[in-house]
């Protein structure tokens, strides 16, 4: 084994997902005994994890199985071609699925949704060579979770079939959407080779046993006490994943010897596999600050699981960070053409969340001073981050009126074409009370750095905080000073990316 395959490694991220090397784990020692008499010894090798593949929260509905999809293709084609590659790279290695909820509610409800989740990820994978299995999987699930019109216009939109298609058609067009027709993997390239009708051993849901991040008790009340849970869901994203082992060459199991239960069976056959304080590893919280699985890998409840994901690089603390792009005057820009340049990392062009303009030109916005309209998930970008506080470079436009879905991506080498640049703090720390509220003003656009360039007739940025934001903040005082007021504002509006409108807008949208 050399330095290189000591430490897994990550193979490919997009915004949605990565995939990953685990460490070589070398040759198998193999002990035997001698014997005289005519005996033969069976030897059967361990479970060795090679590569995994993880797909993301920002891939499902919320508290929802169904898959989104984007006209723009920023939804889970990314991981799935992604996969096409690592598939490629491991030839022959059979793969099992894992789903995850976050600790938030109870663990039957997250045996449930975490099933349903890894159920509708194994269809995926094999709607190219049995979508007869795959589209009768995911009716399951939509049944069970009562899917209605947005999840079927959502359908209906990237598929182009027409009202009235029924699920079967609807769905089998959907997935081959969505699915690379090179990826072509059977139920017999999983590890129980498809011989259980209801996935034991390819395909299971995990519940909330297995958390990556476990908030400290500070975070934690202040997430129980705000009424608007977006914060704390958000901030729990990293825990509801779906990852996918890939196996060594030739493994293989019998579905009645795998220890985890089927999809649609209770938590019991879990509970038997946790280490004994398992309740407490997923549980405990410190004072002040977060738990996190890779410090001392002590989250997880189950003992199975973790022997298998120990080195995993699909299991690393890499922070999914949601940044939302505004024009000069706080206007969301959906479909916004924005290049990232993350310390370390090669440049990246990608798309804002949401729709191009439509129809072709422009109405007036709304009016300055008042919160934008656009959907709050509009405009957004996402950063996987792994050492935090992290500082990313953004450059970013106003989506051309002429643009329609088929638009490029930007050319991450055109660094000059753009209106709007700026460097943003990623996870601004509490502990400088000086340093920590300019950083979240400067991330607003506010910039606090007196050799920075203003936007014109901002006068001083502080101020201008403050007058645009009283109306929505009473305890506001426009005096120019960081008072405290001041700095709690700014970190609600910052953290929410909650933007208002400001005077002098010469732009008008059409979202």
């Amino acid at each position: 084994m050399t330095d290189d395959d000591s430490q897994g490694k990550v193979h490919s991220s997009s915004d949605g997902g990565i995939t990953g090397k685990h460490a070589g784990g070398g040759p198998p020692e193999l002990r035997v005994g001698s014997k005289t008499e005519d005996q033969v010894n069976t030897i059967t090798l361990r479970l060795v994890p090679i590569a995994c593949f993880r797909v993301d929260d920002i891939r499902f509905g919320f508290n929802s199985s169904f898959v989104t999809s984007d006209p723009t293709q920023n939804d889970i084609r990314k991981e799935l071609q992604l996969l096409v590659d690592l598939i490629e790279a491991n030839p022959d290695s059979p793969l099992s699925i894992f789903g995850h909820a976050d600790p938030v509610g109870n663990d039957d409800y997250n045996k449930a949704l975490s099933g349903r989740r890894a159920t509708v990820i194994y269809a995926l994978l094999i709607s190219t060579t049995d979508p007869n299995t795959a589209v009768k999987l995911w009716q399951g699930v939509a049944k069970a979770e009562n899917w209605g019109s947005d999840q079927r216009q959502q359908m209906q939109s990237l598929t182009g079939v027409p009202d009235g298609t029924a699920d079967a058609d609807l769905f089998k067009a959907y997935m081959q959407k969505l699915t690379p027709s090179e990826l072509q993997i059977s139920k017999e390239n999983f590890l129980a080779q498809g011989k259980d009708a209801k996935g034991k051993g390819d395909y299971q849901g995990c519940s909330e046993f297995n958390p990556q991040l476990i908030f400290s008790k500070t975070k934690n009340d202040a997430f129980e006490k705000d009424p608007d849970k977006t914060l704390r869901d958000d901030a729990n994203s990293f825990n509801r994943r779906v990852i996918v082992l890939l196996f060594q060459k030739g493994s293989k199991v019998e579905p009645e010897k795998w220890p985890c239960p089927r999809v649609n069976e209770g938590i019991g056959g879990c509970r038997v596999r946790f280490f004994s304080d398992g309740d407490t590893r997923r549980a405990k919280r410190l004072p002040d600050d977060d738990r996190k699985f890779d410090d001392k890998q002590d989250t997880f409840a189950c003992r199975f699981y973790q022997k298998l994901v120990t080195d995993s690089p699909c299991e690393t603390a890499m922070t999914l960070v949601k940044i939302r792009l505004f024009d000069a005057q706080a206007r969301p820009l959906p479909f916004a053409p924005c290049v990232i340049t993350e310390t370390g990392q090669t440049p990246r062009g990608v798309r804002a969340t949401g729709a191009p303009p439509s129809p072709l030109g422009t109405t007036a916005g709304a009016a300055p001073g008042s919160f934008p309209t656009a959907n709050k998930d509009d405009g957004m970008v996402t950063l996987r981050v792994k050492n935090l506080p992290a500082t990313a470079n953004l450059r970013w436009s106003r989506p051309k009126a002429t643009e329609n879905t088929s638009a490029a991506a930007p050319d991450p080498k055109d660094l000059e074409d753009f209106e709007f640049h700026m460097d943003v703090t990623i996870d601004v720390p509490d502990a400088d009370q000086q340093a920590s509220p300019k950083k979240r003003l400067k991330n607003l656009g506010y910039d606090t750095d007196p050799s920075g360039k203003k936007v014109p007739g901002m006068g001083d940025p502080v101020e201008a905080f403050q007058r645009d934001y009283k109306p929505q903040f009473p305890d506001i005082v426009v005096d120019g000073i960081m008072n405290q007021p001041t700095i709690d504002d700014s970190k609600s509006s910052h953290d929410a990316t909650k933007t208002v409108l400001r005077a002098g807008s010469d732009i008008s949208l059409t979202r």
